[in-house]
C-alpha cells in the first residue's frame, strides 16, 4: 500500500527550493523589466540629443538665410529635412515633443516663404526654442 506525504512535509522538506525558485523568478522579472526600461531611456535620450543637434543647425540656417549676405544665404529646401528629421525624432521621446515638433513643420511650412524677412525669422525662432525647451525637460526627467 502506498503512502501519502502530507502536503505541509513536502512544503517544510522543500521550502529552501520553493524560496530559491521564487527569488529567481522574481530577479529575472524584475532585470528583464529594468533592462527594458534602461533601453528606453538610452534610446529617448540618444533622440533628444540629436534633436537638439538639430535644432540648433536649424536655428542656424533660419538666422543665415534672414541674416547672412545675398551670396551666402541657407537653402529652405535644406530647412525641410531639418524640419522633418526633427518630427521623426520626437516620435522616439515623448508626447509632447511630437506635439512641439508638429507646431514647429507647421510654422516652418507657414513661414519658410517668408525667411527674409524678421517676422518670419522670429516666428519659427520661437517654436524651436519651445521644441529646445521641451526637450531639456523631457531629457531631466529621464533615469
Amino acid at each position: 500500500m502506498e503512502r501519502k506525504t502530507p502536503i505541509l512535509k513536502l512544503l517544510r522538506r522543500n521550502i529552501l527550493a520553493l524560496i530559491s525558485l521564487t527569488l529567481a523568478i522574481v530577479s529575472l522579472s524584475y532585470n528583464t523589466w529594468r533592462n527594458d526600461a534602461t533601453e528606453l531611456n538610452r534610446n529617448q535620450r540618444a533622440a533628444g540629443f540629436a534633436a537638439l543637434k538639430e535644432l540648433a543647425s536649424l536655428q542656424l540656417l533660419v538666422d543665415h538665410i534672414t541674416y547672412g549676405s545675398e551670396r551666402d544665404k541657407g537653402d529652405p529646401i535644406a530647412g525641410w529635412t531639418h524640419v522633418i528629421f526633427i518630427g521623426d525624432l520626437s516620435h522616439l521621446t515623448s508626447a509632447a515633443l511630437e506635439a512641439e515638433a508638429a507646431k514647429l513643420k507647421d510654422s516652418w511650412s507657414e513661414h519658410v516663404g517668408q525667411l527674409s524677412e524678421e517676422a518670419a525669422n522670429k516666428a519659427i525662432s520661437q517654436r524651436i526654442e519651445a521644441m529646445r525647451q521641451e526637450t531639456l525637460k523631457a531629457l531631466a526627467h529621464l533615469r
